[in-house]
């Protein structure tokens, strides 16, 4: 209960700045990977039950949780969509990342050694990923 009054007491500001935040861009690690190593080779996956099962449709997504994951709350907070969609996810265009999008790849690290030991996007990778994409 603390815990959910905290929340709302974050949220509920950031509620009244909607207009102000056109699009989400996320970098990070499993916290807030939304899906994209469901599309490489790794073993640090989450596209298996139990992960998933409170998201829409009770089916794991890549999310390291059993639900929306934290930017995807702040998403809908700041009136911009319901979840931040992976950015190797190929059931997504352009149009669908024109309000923001995750590069977060769980098991990085700001050192690209961090990534290679269990075969992740570096967080350099990342960056440089983001040359491909624009709004």
């Amino acid at each position: 209960m603390e815990v959910q009054i905290i929340l709302l007491m974050v949220l509920l500001p950031l509620l009244m700045v909607r207009a102000k935040v056109p699009a989400m861009i996320v970098f990070g690690d499993s916290s807030v990977d939304a899906g994209n190593n469901n599309y490489i080779a790794t073993v640090a996956r989450s596209n298996f039950q139990p992960y998933g099962r409170d998201f829409e449709g009770g089916k794991p997504t890549g999310r390291f949780s059993n639900g929306r994951i934290t930017t995807d709350f702040l998403s809908q907070a700041f009136g911009i969509k319901p979840y931040v969609p992976p950015y190797l996810d190929p059931n997504h265009n352009i149009s669908h990342f024109a309000t923001g999008v995750t590069f977060a790849s769980a098991a990085t690290g700001y050192d690209n050694a961090t990534s290679d030991v269990l075969v992740s996007i570096h967080l350099s990778s990342s960056l440089f990923n983001t040359h491909f994409y624009s709004i």
